[in-house]
């Protein structure tokens, strides 16, 4: 094999070779041969799908030096010219990404080409300019030497000023098809001679999210491992990826709501070395499929998503997915993924009564029975070590779980009243903004996972101060004020008092 990379080797070398982008071609390639040329051009799309690559073949295209004028498809003349062109300047915005470099560029630009018709800048990832920056290469799109002709390539197009993208001709790149990522990585690997299985490359198409230089990265670096041939055993090691059983056993206990069985394979992965982050994204990338072959939308590409596709309700499997993606952004990915999947294959019920509702309810059935008898005068409590079934005393195991963590809000917590209910807990801040605190996505979340380990089973966790039990009539009359509170807390907290 040769030592130049794959993704360098076969990069498209003329517009005919450029995959899954059709609609680009065809309309650059009819401009070029109209001469409806635009003095400035923005490619935008995901990465590895082919900016940079256009913007060259358009650049020579541009400069072309054959005699009938037709769209460039790479001839002799123009491939000899390729390496010595002077009027091909390609800037990394990423790099160059100050006023002075866009200045030095309005110096030099107003310089005629040197052996072709038009000067041509390419100037890559140009989001990564400052505004200042932005403000000068304005100045130039606005007035430009006729000889000059600009091509912007981005990922990131919404970073862009408006005032940019309205003085360009925009085409937008899409991810490519697995289909069309199959099938050039299929050739690629028959002309270098690579034994690989269809399944080992359909995931690198997969893993590489519609990404051409990705997808040949991946073979070319399974390629330099040795291995022949590349088994998708053999992808899924380089990848990190879980057992694809595991994973569909899981996705099973999942949607049958076997919590049991699903701690049981988390367990497993983990004796494994399998990594969290990792094991929710196969999850949530399986899921997606099922979402997808649910609504017809796409064929299924492995059993258990054929199985579960129809059985499960597409809002049931959004709200998986979701779920599931919240577990990348974890500070603690192993419990938040333990506590998640026990959360998401805990049996279906009833939406929950209201608490304060709870106790009542739990007496009415007893009066509706026996109206005729009197109530005693002392109804005992019920012992604390069962009330809702959880354990009071176990919540101090729960504070520092927390605290190994996050200190300070275990220390907030610790400060608080909790009551106990049927797999759910109710902490009873003092102050609204406290509420507000415990109730934030990734604190919540941390108490949930951290009381989820010490019960052993899914917890609910809920916040309410007192005022959240008053009258809604109350509630409205009376405003509450934020800097009252705060001052109030810190009083408490400090011990202090105030002093007119």
């Amino acid at each position: 094999m040769s030592g130049q990379a794959l993704y360098r080797k076969y990069r498209s070398a003329n517009f005919s070779e450029l995959v899954g982008q059709e609609h680009v071609v065809t309309t650059l390639t009819s401009a070029i041969a109209n001469g409806r040329l635009s003095h400035a051009y923005l490619f935008t799309g995901p990465r590895g799908t082919g900016k940079t690559s256009t913007a060259r073949l358009l650049a020579r295209a541009l400069n072309c030096t054959s005699a009938d004028q037709k769209p460039c498809n790479m001839c002799a003349n123009c491939l000899a010219a390729i390496n010595s062109s002077l009027d091909v300047v390609e800037i990394d915005a990423a790099s160059n990404r100050s006023i002075d470099a866009v200045r030095d560029l309005r110096e030099k630009v107003s310089l005629a080409p040197s052996q072709g018709k038009y000067k041509i800048y390419i100037i890559d990832e140009v989001h990564m300019l400052t505004t200042e920056a932005f403000n000068a290469l304005l100045k130039t799109l606005e007035e430009p030497p006729a000889h000059a002709v600009f091509i912007l390539a981005t990922t990131e197009a919404h970073k862009l000023p408006e005032t940019i993208i309205s003085r360009t001709q925009r085409f937008n790149f899409k991810a490519i098809g697995m289909r069309d990522l199959v099938s050039h990585l299929t050739s690629i690997a028959k002309a270098e001679d690579i034994q690989t299985e269809p399944a080992a490359l359909e995931i690198i198409a997969e893993a590489s999210r519609g990404g051409f230089r990705d997808a040949i990265s991946l073979l070319d670096q399974l390629a330099a491992s040795g291995v022949s041939p590349i088994t998708a055993e053999t992808v899924r090691g380089l990848l990190g990826y879980s057992d694809a059983e595991e994973i569909a056993t899981l996705s099973r206990a999942i949607a049958g709501g076997d919590a049991p069985a699903a701690l049981t394979v988390l367990a497993r992965l983990e004796a494994q070395g399998a990594q969290p982050g990792q094991v929710a994204t196969q999850l949530a990338t399986q899921w997606r499929a099922i979402l997808l072959a649910g609504a017809k939308t796409a064929e299924p590409s492995e059993p258990v998503v054929q199985e579960l596709a129809g059985s499960v309700a597409p809002a049931r499997v959004a709200q998986i997915v979701e779920a599931l993606l919240e577990i990348t952004r974890s500070a603690w990915p192993q419990l938040s993924l333990e506590a998640t999947v026990v959360r998401l294959a805990a049996p279906h019920e009833p939406a929950e009564p209201k608490p304060g509702a709870r106790r009542i309810a739990s007496v009415a059935p007893a009066a509706v029975k026996a109206p005729e008898q009197p109530a005693p005068a002392e109804t005992p409590a019920p012992p604390a070590a069962t009330a809702g079934n959880l354990q009071p005393e176990l919540w101090p195991k729960v504070l520092v779980l927390i605290k190994s963590n996050n200190n300070s809000l275990g220390a907030l917590l610790q400060m608080y009243p909790v009551d106990f209910g049927d797999g759910e807990v109710t902490i009873k801040p003092r102050f609204n903004f406290h509420r507000d605190l415990f109730l934030k996505g990734t604190n919540r979340t941390s108490i949930e996972a951290a009381a989820t380990k010490v019960y052993g089973r899914a917890i609910r966790v809920h916040a309410r101060t007192e005022d959240d039990g008053k009258s809604g009539a109350r509630r409205k009359s009376t405003k509450p004020d934020p800097s009252a509170e705060l001052v109030s807390s810190a009083l408490e907290i400090l011990g202090g008092e105030i002093v007119e």
